[in-house]
């Protein structure tokens, strides 16, 4: 980065005196270069409040923001040379407040432990670029950073950026908070804020949907489903509800109104294409948006809790999830569902299966009991099947202990919301399509017609993040009988394509699967398959076979398929 200097041809101050020419050091890389018998008093400069006069459309214009999911920096901090200590950052309102993290992870000079407040150089660059402040929202690791720079800023004037630690868990934080950006939003001479916690996902992305609904007239539901979005797929975490409550739970402040419009000036609109499958849907939405929930779509009952072995709860009629249900049943009358339990994976299978059965049935028969046809709903047990959090943990158990409502058929109404249908389970495999996708089936069904060409190499698990290939078990029996097969018709070739969830990050996503794809090729190699014969490609998350919102629907989209082709 290069050295400014800031040339003071007149005493500014009266104090400090000097009889030669000096360099003073005010900012990470601003210095102040002071002309012999020129006066300066330091600290009274210091306190000059910023003369910044850049407009929200300057700032839209100079980032190129497109939508709120708009990245001005990417999750490694490139992408806008100035601000690279930042990572993942967004607008939330143009020229006023943005979102992000810190880059210390993947900073390729000053790399340091991801929780961490924002490196130096995020900091001067913000300054830099004419932001007021930097706000750090977690209560951790902010004893040693600095709480400011002062700098030279792209419109020539002297700028100076406060740096303050904000606990977005903390109320009277968030009011904070939302003061600072509405002083940045009315007040001209005060720049842009940005908010930050470690990635750009979670605790930035409560915040700003906070912002969204105080500043821009966000309902509950938008608003979560903004946070969800931003969340780059890093949304599937049980604990991830309470943000969620939160969200909704917040009141607007009358004292930061701002007019209509500074609102249409001030708010991004969100991306025109939205990936559906990262929303989160609850009961409620089947009240709000009905023509946003397809037929066939299963919504979980987040509210509904049933202890370890137990199969009813107390106040069903009181539980919002149950109230929305029949809210969502009386307001459609040709609404018809499935009320499905579910278990964790404790105990025998057969005992889970009944305990399910009977956790539906309770939900069943109180809908039955409250008036609604017998005609309109039906109801399953499915034990431990397709979990929706990992069972190896207690706390989240507990959350597959559930019940979930499948919507059999329903009135159907034009999309025109934010949660549409569209992206839902888009090209998705059926059950029955699903089990003659694997290779194994295609082994033993070899003569039938009508297979198709691609199948997925079943039980290939790959360790996470890893793309160590396995060396024993069920998948790795099924990769050798490939290689048999392989040598047995040698006229046909292969495309190994890898896969992953749509977890996590793209870049990253689409690395992972192309390095498991090349393992396998290598393999198939090293057991004298002709490189000439295999072609090798990642495709990431793209072309989901299963339901990314469930953990049984990941992992079958973490694979690996192979396609033959023939001379």
């Amino acid at each position: 980065m290069h050295y400014r200097l800031l040339v003071i041809l007149l005493a500014l101050f009266s104090g400090v005196g000097f009889a030669q020419v000096d360099t003073i050091k005010v900012g990470l890389d601003t210095y102040l270069l002071l002309e012999d018998g020129k006066q300066l008093n330091i600290d009274s400069l210091l306190k000059e409040d910023p003369r910044i006069a850049l407009t929200y459309d300057f700032y839209k214009k100079r980032y190129l923001e497109t939508d709120l999911m708009y990245k001005i920096t990417d999750n490694k901090g490139n992408g806008f040379d100035s601000l690279y200590g930042t990572r993942n950052m967004r607008p939330i309102l143009h020229g006023v407040a943005y979102r992000g993290g810190a880059n210390n992870y993947y900073h390729k000079t000053d790399k340091r432990n991801n929780h961490n407040p924002i490196p130096l150089d995020g900091m001067h660059g913000l300054c830099q670029e004419g932001f007021s402040k930097g706000i750090y929202l977690y209560r951790e690791n902010f004893e040693e950073s600095p709480i400011g720079d002062t700098c030279n800023c792209i419109d020539s004037t002297l700028n100076k950026l406060e740096y303050e630690q904000r606990d977005y868990y903390d109320s009277l934080h968030v009011y904070d908070m939302l003061k600072s950006t509405y002083e940045s939003a009315t007040m001209p001479e005060v720049g842009p804020v940005y908010l930050h916690c470690w990635n750009g996902w979670h605790a930035s992305g409560f915040i700003s949907a906070v912002i969204l609904k105080q500043f821009c007239d966000y309902s509950d539901w938008d608003a979560v489903n903004y946070w969800d979005l931003g969340t780059d797929g890093a949304n599937t975490s049980p604990r991830y509800q309470t943000q969620r409550e939160r969200i909704k739970d917040f009141k607007s402040y009358p004292e930061f109104e701002i007019s209509d419009s500074l609102k249409e000036c001030l708010c991004p609109p969100l991306p025109e294409n939205i990936d559906s499958t990262q929303l989160h849907i609850e009961m409620e939405h089947l009240v709000v948006v009905p023509e946003a929930i397809p037929a066939g779509f299963q919504i979980v009952l987040y509210n509904v809790k049933f202890g370890s072995g137990k199969t009813t709860f107390s106040n069903i009629s009181k539980n919002s999830d149950i109230v929305y249900l029949k809210t969502a049943l009386d307001n459609d009358p040709n609404l018809v569902i499935e009320v499905g339990g579910y278990t964790d994976n404790s105990g025998s299978h057969a005992k889970n299966v009944t305990i399910s059965r009977q956790r539906a049935k309770f939900v069943y028969d109180h809908l039955i009991e409250s008036g609604y046809s017998p005609d309109r709903i039906t109801y399953q047990g499915y034990g431990p099947a397709k979990p929706i959090y990992s069972n190896r943990y207690k706390s989240t158990r507990e959350g597959n202990r559930r019940i979930e409502i499948k919507i059999i058929s329903k009135t159907t109404h034009s999309s025109d919301k934010l949660v549409d249908e569209k992206g839902y389970d888009k090209d998705v495999k059926t059950e029955e399509e699903l089990k003659t996708s694997y290779l194994s089936y295609f082994f033993n069904h070899q003569d039938e017609v009508g297979l198709g060409s691609t199948f997925i190499i079943d039980s290939l698990a790959f360790a996470s993040s890893s793309f160590e290939l396995p060396t024993s078990g069920y998948g790795f029996d099924n990769l050798n009988q490939l290689v048999q097969y392989l040598k047995d018709k040698k006229g046909l070739k292969v495309n190994i394509n890898g896969y992953t969830d749509s977890s996590g990050i793209e870049e990253k996503n689409q690395a992972l699967s192309e390095s498991r794809a090349k393992a396998v090729y290598d393999y198939l190699i090293a057991q004298g398959i002709g490189a000439e014969r295999l072609i090798y490609k990642g495709y990431g998350s793209a072309k989901p076979i299963a339901p990314n919102r469930y953990m049984w629907g990941r992992d079958i989209n973490r694979r690996i398929e192979v396609e033959f082709m023939r001379d």
